[in-house]
């Protein structure tokens, strides 16, 4: 039998009782504690760290070594992924390693629509005299229209005998027509359903009466995925175990759960008055909730059905009413899913004449180019850098995160803003998108994006050449807050997937930067980041044509529209049938485009404006932040 022991972590008091020999990683998932470890427990970022207070343990100290500084070591820093535990002990989380109060879109952008939702109730009339009643009393269902609902037994029998006049709750959201639930006092028509937007790293999600389309509440979690791991081939090899495959489907199921409670009781309804839930999410996410093997999303020439996920409630494992549907918007690809076409839906890209660009940079970067007569997706993995993940001193965008940069170009000195005005432990997407062009201008970064070791606020680390933010007995972590050259390496590949997927889709369709009428920006990215910035630094092209949009989170927005109207639905699978797809990992064009994005901001057909500032010859140009319109 094995040894067990008890292990605690501090500040927030989480006592866990294991067996002997398991890693402080997972009794830090097995606390429910929400943590940073983005490689997933690979020992790779080096996030994961705590501080050993009492206690047996054991590590891989050469590894350790490496991503730990000394004075870390002698403070007792240790990692969660290396560490194991052999008897009683005590942790602290230290602040950069805990997921502290994020700042989670919701969305900026519901607009209501015609109403027509997969779940009404209808008023019951039961027939006992005349001819339709010869062989026993029958069933109207006043104001209903379309095909014979299906209804079992039980609840048929319940109508026949009820005294007063009931009424049925009906959807279609399974595809067939069928009775889910009986009242004998419904004095109201209001029917409640979720529009969830199911993300890699967090929850966002919408209580509508789908009788009006009016939103009751919002709500959001984290993932509780995100232990895990960060990026989604971490979570696809993890999900080819079955209990891996059960530990994610439990986990984003409990996320969800924890949204739907916020939501029920900011509403003061009850879970089961919840008759419908759509969901948008990228493919793994979805297929992970639905319990579905990934293994096949781990290959290139992988078949995708594109029809939309669909699970009865009772066995989806949510806290709905259980007899009514969860319906997932569908994937187009292994990497481009339904939360791209929720996108797609909100932009309206789809039954516009105009040429437009779609750019949705999570934790997956997702692209869509096209107009209502075709349409051509891409995906890079883009997202764990624009929102912290992968860089030394990198996090989420929470409380104590800088999310806006300057730089005095003479002095070099940073000027920061912090989410929650308090001291700072890290930057976050927003801030790195302002930091890197800010340290070009400056002349802190070279053209290929390599720190200039005697500029201005530079200083020689461990690690190299590293740009100082914020300076140690500045920060809210002891320690300083730098971009270094590894960080800097690691944001150019990033950049350069992203502008060269974007240039690919257009020379596949021998289009130029002049053909772009429209540019929409989904998620926290377009949110939040500046869009002279994104274009400064090279991660999007110049597009002197164009109308930026920011349409927020696309992604529940689309489950929205498809939550209160079928049609929309339609509109959704239609979507993913048509659009084609790119795999960048087969594309030859990719890699001299990618090659070619190495450097700031990019090549000079993408950024024409910016090479003839450089040669002397500047053009009138309109500001991208004054073209920039309201979706």
């Amino acid at each position: 039998m094995d040894t067990q022991v008890r292990i605690l972590f501090n500040p927030m008091s989480r006592m866990v009782t294991m067996p002997s020999g398991h890693t402080v990683l997972d009794a830090i998932r097995e606390a429910g504690i929400q943590f940073e470890a983005i490689c997933g427990g690979k020992s790779q970022c080096g996030k994961c760290r705590v501080i050993r207070i009492t206690g047996d343990c054991s590590e891989d100290e050469d590894i350790c070594s490496q991503c730990l500084s000394p004075g870390e070591r002698r403070r007792g820093y240790h990692l969660a992924c290396l560490t194991r535990v052999w008897s009683d002990a005590k942790f602290t989380i230290p602040v950069e390693s805990r997921i502290d109060q994020p700042q989670i879109l919701l969305t900026s952008n519901v607009k209501e629509g015609e109403i027509e939702p997969a779940a009404r109730w209808y008023p019951v009339q039961v027939i006992r005299e005349g001819p339709s009643a010869l062989l026993g009393p029958s069933i109207r269902l006043n104001g209903y229209t379309g095909l014979k609902p299906v209804i079992s037994k039980d609840i048929a029998d319940k109508i026949i005998a009820s005294p007063g006049s009931p009424a049925v709750l009906i959807t279609t959201a399974g595809g067939t027509p069928e009775v889910i639930d009986l009242t004998d006092t419904r004095d109201s028509g209001s029917v409640y359903g979720v529009a969830i937007d199911l993300g890699t790293t967090t929850i966002a999600a919408l209580l509508v009466d789908i009788t009006n389309g009016k939103i009751l509440a919002r709500a959001s979690a984290l993932n509780r995925q995100i232990t895990y791991g960060e990026e989604l081939v971490t979570r696809i090899a993890i999900g080819r175990k079955p209990s891996g495959l059960a530990a994610l489907r439990s986990a984003a199921i409990g996320s969800i759960n924890e949204a739907i409670s916020r939501l029920v009781t900011d509403a003061g309804i009850e879970y089961d008055d919840v008759a419908d839930c759509c969901i948008g999410g990228n493919t793994v996410m979805c297929w992970l909730f639905a319990g579905i093997d990934p293994t096949p999303l781990d290959y290139v020439d992988a078949e995708i059905d594109t029809t939309p996920i669909k699970i009865r409630v009772e066995v989806s494992g949510l806290s709905i009413h259980p007899k009514a549907w969860v319906w997932c918007l569908p994937a187009v690809s292994r990497f481009v899913g339904g939360d791209a076409v929720g996108d797609l839906i909100t932009a309206g890209m789809d039954r516009s004449s105009d040429i437009s660009l779609l750019i949705d940079l999570g934790t997956n970067g997702e692209i869509v180019l096209g107009n209502r007569d075709w349409l051509a997706s891409t995906s890079c993995a883009s997202g764990p850098a624009f929102e912290g993940a992968g860089l030394r001193c990198g996090m989420r965008a929470m409380l104590g995160a800088i999310e806006h940069v300057s730089i005095d170009k003479i002095t070099g000195e940073a000027t920061v803003q912090v989410i929650g005005d308090t001291l700072p432990k890290g930057i976050c997407g927003s801030g790195i998108i302002d930091a890197a062009p800010a340290m070009a201008a400056a002349g802190i970064l070279d053209f290929t994006g390599k720190i200039v070791e005697d500029a201005p606020g530079v200083r020689n680390t461990e690690d190299g050449p590293g740009y100082i933010l914020v300076p140690a007995d500045k920060s809210g972590t002891g320690r300083d807050i730098m971009i270094t050259r590894q960080d800097m390496a690691y944001l150019m590949d990033t950049k350069a997937a992203v502008c060269g997927a974007i240039s690919v889709l257009m020379m596949k369709y021998h289009l130029k930067i002049t053909d772009i009428r429209h540019v929409h920006l989904a998620g926290a990215f377009g949110t939040f980041g500046s869009i002279d910035q994104l274009t400064e630094f090279g991660i999007i092209p110049e597009f002197p044509q164009a109308e930026f949009h920011r349409i927020g989170n696309g992604s529940l927005t689309g489950a929205y529209q498809t939550l209160i109207g079928v049609e929309e639905r339609s509109r959704a699978e239609e979507i993913a049938r048509r659009m084609g797809y790119i795999d960048l990992l087969v594309d030859t064009d990719f890699i001299d485009e990618y090659w070619a994005a190495l450097r700031i901001p990019g090549k000079e057909e993408l950024f024409p404006e910016y090479y003839r500032t450089m040669s002397g010859t500047p053009q009138t140009n309109v500001l991208l932040s004054e073209r920039e319109t309201p979706q």
